[in-house]
């Protein structure tokens, strides 16, 4: 693999060289193991608190907690990716996936064995959730920034496309391990997961490769703000918090619309969340063949976004809940890779480490937002969320619709997308 000298004694890989397939297969296997750590919890934890005495508030306040600890620590992470390099900041959140992931798992351990419930259930899982978090946070930026270094600004979109196809992967594999395994300990997946990803780690630290820019030295602190990048971090914020409100709230509408148990329901809500990360997968992997302009995805996965939020809302039956996720699927995993390809080709190579970082504030942000926005409005109309949220999803479409009926795109922030491979 051709390369040039880097900064702090660190290489380059110039885009037009194929990196080694390992180092692919870590990175995708890396992103899809935190994807199923995250499919997986949703899927439990909403029956499993019950089990705890936790509220739906509670437990909207558990994952928003832990977002938080994203939005804070992804710019700092993103900083370091450019600074450190892409390599090591992705091994500490490998590694740090794993072992957060154990501490969770025996917190919730703990409390089913009795030794806490309630309030003092809700603060250590609270607890454990924010140091998950932020121990994982640098994998996004890091995998955004490896990707960058090694694609062209044609291929740029592609590249961010398999970063989410492995996030589909996982988010695919997730409840299908959570249903494998329904027969052993609840907790057993959660387990799995976590020696999975000191595996991963290993792995990684065999076979990926650094490639910090010539400018790493450069690098200057970027804002959420920045004319080139606004637009679209509101965007992903947007986006976000509809997809954090729906997958914490769908599994109280399923268990309450369908009266089962916690069991059913978490068997029920796996599934739709299969439905989901494959069709998500599906999607993300044709446009990581494809390439296609990023500004076109925006408003199409949007769209579909919204017509997903209204099946959920007006056809709550097992087969509504089915079809609602295939179009949700089908709508984040379009949107998703259209606004990092977005984000990226709007910066110069010394800054995708901290894009990177903003993106991924601003998808954890949603998260923080999400679970408690959901949750307080399922508390006053079961179909709020879902009706809510279409109703953000038509407003992404209706102003992104432009940057499709026109040559170049405009920021819907700034007036303009600036930058050296600006769209």
């Amino acid at each position: 693999m051709g390369a040039r000298p880097g900064g702090a004694g660190v290489t380059e890989t110039a885009p037009s060289d194929q990196p080694p397939i390992g180092a692919k297969v870590a990175l995708v296997l890396g992103l899809a193991l935190m994807a199923m750590g995250q499919t997986v919890l949703f899927a439990l934890l909403g029956p499993v608190s019950r089990e705890l005495g936790l509220t739906e508030i509670m437990v909207g306040g558990i994952i928003s907690l832990a977002a938080v600890t994203v939005v804070l620590g992804s710019p700092w992470w993103g900083r370091r990716v450019d600074r450190w390099g892409r390599r090591p900041v992705f091994l500490m959140a490998t590694c740090g996936l794993g072992v957060t992931t154990f501490l969770f798992a025996l917190t919730l351990q703990a409390g089913l064995a009795g030794l806490w419930t309630g309030v003092t259930a809700f603060a250590l899982l609270a607890l454990a959730r924010m140091i998950y978090g932020f121990a994982v946070t640098g994998a996004q930026p890091a995998a955004a920034a490896w990707m960058a270094d090694n694609t062209t600004a044609e291929e740029r979109t592609g590249g961010m496309a398999l970063i989410g196809a492995a996030f589909g992967l996982g988010a695919i594999l997730g409840p299908t391990l959570a249903w494998l395994m329904s027969g052993l300990p609840l907790l057993a997946p959660l387990y799995l997961i976590a020696g999975l990803a000191l595996c991963a780690t290993l792995l990684a630290w065999l076979t990926l490769p650094e490639t910090v820019p010539v400018e790493a030295a450069m690098a200057q602190h970027l804002s959420p703000t920045d004319p080139r990048l606004r637009g679209t971090l509101l965007i992903v914020l947007t986006a976000f918090i509809v997809v954090a409100s729906i997958q914490q709230s769908v599994a109280f509408y399923v268990q309450d619309t369908a009266g089962l148990d916690a069991a059913g329901t978490a068997a029920r809500v796996g599934q739709a969340m299969a439905v989901l990360a494959l069709l998500m997968f599906l999607t993300q992997g044709g446009i990581a063949a494809l390439k296609p302009d990023p500004r076109r995805l925006i408003p199409l996965g949007a769209a579909i976004g919204c017509a997903g939020c209204v099946v959920l809302a007006l056809w709550p039956s097992h087969v509504g809940v089915l079809l609602a996720h295939a179009l949700f699927g089908l709508g984040f995993g379009a949107i998703i890779p259209g606004l990092q390809g977005r984000a990226s080709l709007a910066v110069g190579p010394q800054e995708q480490g901290a894009t990177g970082g903003l993106v991924a504030a601003g998808m954890a942000a949603g998260y923080a937002i999400g679970p408690v926005f959901g949750t307080a409005l399922y508390t006053v109309l079961p179909v709020l969320p879902y009706l809510v949220g279409a109703g953000l999803m038509a407003g992404v479409v209706v102003a992104t619709l432009p940057a499709i009926l026109r040559r170049r795109g405009d920021d819907i922030g700034s007036g303009t997308v600036d930058g050296p491979s600006g769209p």
